[in-house]
């Protein structure tokens, strides 16, 4: 479970995909459904930094302050696990 703004996230390994975007391929964690085409995302890494919060559920670590929106266009391939 994750805490952000004082709201509690459970998180699964199945609410990450693969995004392109600007040519380049990242992971997102998809948080919110805003509608059937439209998502909001945190950026996924598997290495640690510094900026980024450690997810012990995905064994995976997020940037928090990389809060974005994503749509289905975006979206390449859906769900890693």
């Amino acid at each position: 479970m994750f805490i952000l703004g004082g709201f509690n996230l459970d998180i699964y390994s199945q609410n990450i995909y693969e995004v392109i975007e600007n040519n380049i391929r990242k992971h997102v964690l998809i948080i919110y459904n805003i509608s059937e085409n439209h998502y909001v995302g945190l950026t996924v890494n598997t290495a640690e930094s510094d900026n980024l919060t450690y997810i012990e559920s995905i064994n995976r670590f997020i940037d928090i302050n990389d809060l974005q929106e994503y749509t289905k266009q975006n979206i390449k391939r859906i769900s890693l696990c």
